[in-house]
């Protein structure tokens, strides 16, 4: 079968038979991951390039930073997420006249929460104020650039966001390496250069946006659209949220209860997860906008490709470890002992990535927003309770990171359950995952203590994993041989 005939029946949709072609959703996955890629190049050399130009108590005070810069969407109280649901699949013309209407409201939004917020924190000390006002300012920032990315994200329009997630670290790198040339930056001058590197990427989203062929706009109300979106979007936002503080419990409990310097450790260590995180939130991107245009009853067979795909991504993933362990050796010996802790976080990549990208997608496009948001909750009350315990009582960061990993799975394992009926995944489906994690994880563990090089390893790694994936998952292999076959040869 020809790469074009790869295809899935996906029924009707206001009135438009259409087909979803494998290739074309590849074609727009390898689209974004031209600037998936270069971001993660950029973010890897940023992980070894601030530790080297900064002292290692800057380098956490940056990390505390970008920390809590991560909750930055909590600021527009699910309107951002409101406006993609609605947006997801349709035509860029379609919704193009609420686009500005939506980027007044959010602005006066977040002045509304930013002017009273940063009054509060001058009772805290000048380090935290300086912190806390920074992340309110970036969120500012940092949101507009989102809802515009998720207008264009939703028209499937993917080259601008392609580019969108690549210019943020590129231009950061570039601003910290040309400031190092003149003297050591601080973590306050690290900061300043992160918030300018997305006044940049909000520009050109603008500008990408506002030039899009479009018929006359019809004008619409900022205060209507924020009311529709935000109770639309709200659950989504929490349950995100929720998301995005289970996934840095551990960091969270490591900053508050052990010495900087051990967070310091256990964050680069967590910085591992950089490339394998960015990769993750391109797929969603292009997954839930694809998704988003197939009919209900026809997205379950999508389902089981695509959950194919992440365990077969996921074990081709897991060498990327043995070329950072390289790396950090050379360049980065003080930072040797979160090498133990980038090992194990790197396995909990699978349930990461099923959790975001096929989860969420499923149960927002099916309407279970509140459903999957108090399973989120309660995995975030197990996660932090197990972080907290091994931190206090253990006070191990490898105990911890295995903690992290352990909870994640359990997350994992209780969405397949509550989303099986709409998602028609079964117990021999979840036995097929567990046996190809059960056998990648230990050919992982057990190449890594054979040898130290770093070709040798990864050649008996897949060696003793290749054959493994493709008798659990004979199609999806031909199908991405094909794929990529179709692709090199365009």
């Amino acid at each position: 079968m020809e790469t074009s005939e790869v295809t899935l029946e996906i029924g009707e949709k206001q009135r438009n038979s259409r087909r979803l072609s494998f290739s074309v959703f590849v074609g727009d996955i390898a689209k974004l991951s031209s600037g998936t890629l270069l971001a993660a190049v950029f973010s890897t050399l940023l992980v070894f390039l601030i530790p080297r130009v900064v002292s290692v108590e800057d380098f956490g005070y940056w990390r505390l930073f970008m920390l809590y810069a991560g909750y930055a969407g909590f600021l527009h109280l699910g309107f951002a997420d409101g406006a993609l649901l609605c947006w997801a699949g349709r035509p860029f013309e379609n919704f193009h006249g609420e686009i500005q209407s939506s980027l007044k409201f959010m602005f006066w939004q977040h002045l509304a929460f930013i002017v009273p917020i940063s009054l509060t924190l001058y009772l805290l000390s000048p380090r935290f104020r300086f912190l806390g006002i920074a992340v309110l300012c970036f969120a500012l920032v940092f949101n507009l650039a989102c809802l515009l990315q998720y207008s264009l994200q939703g028209a499937r329009l993917f080259k601008p966001v392609a580019i969108a997630t690549a210019l943020p670290v590129a231009t950061f790198a570039a601003l910290v390496a040309l400031r190092d040339l003149k003297s050591r930056p601080n973590y306050k001058e690290l900061i300043a250069l992160y918030c300018v590197s997305w006044l940049f990427v909000l520009a050109y989203l603008w500008a990408s946006a506002k030039f899009q062929e479009r018929p006359v706009d019809v004008p619409s109300s900022p205060w209507g659209l924020g009311i529709k979106y935000t109770l639309l979007g709200w659950p989504i936002l929490l349950a995100n949220g929720g998301f995005i503080l289970a996934q840095s419990a551990d960091r969270l409990v490591v900053s508050s209860a052990l010495p900087i310097h051990d967070f310091a450790q256990y964050s680069l260590a967590a910085s591992a997860m950089i490339v394998p995180v960015t990769a993750i939130a391109a797929i969603y991107k292009v997954f839930f906008s694809h998704i988003a245009a197939v009919e209900q009853h026809d997205r379950t067979k999508a389902y089981a490709h695509a959950s194919r795909f992440v365990l077969i991504g996921w074990s081709l993933l897991l060498p990327y470890y043995f070329i950072l362990e390289f790396f950090v050796r050379q360049i980065l010996p003080n930072y040797v002992a979160g090498l133990a802790v980038a090992q194990v976080l790197l396995v909990g990549v699978i349930f990461l990535a099923g959790i975001q990208i096929l989860h969420m997608s499923f149960a927002y496009l099916h309407g279970q927003q509140r459903k999957f948001l108090l399973c989120t909750i309660a995995a975030v009350v197990v996660i932090f309770s197990l972080v907290i315990v091994l931190a206090l009582q253990v006070r191990s960061l490898l105990a911890i990171a295995v903690g992290q990993v352990a909870a994640m799975a359990g997350w994992w394992l209780c969405d397949e359950w509550n989303l099986r009926k709409i998602t028609g995944q079964n117990w021999k489906e979840w036995s097929r995952v567990w046996a190809v994690f059960g056998w990648s994880t230990l050919s992982y563990f057990g190449v890594a203590g054979w040898t130290g090089n770093v070709a040798a390893r990864t050649l008996i790694y897949y060696t003793l994993v290749v054959g493994a994936l493709y008798i659990a998952c004979p199609n999806e292999v031909r199908l991405g041989w094909r794929l990529m076959g179709g692709v090199s040869t365009r």
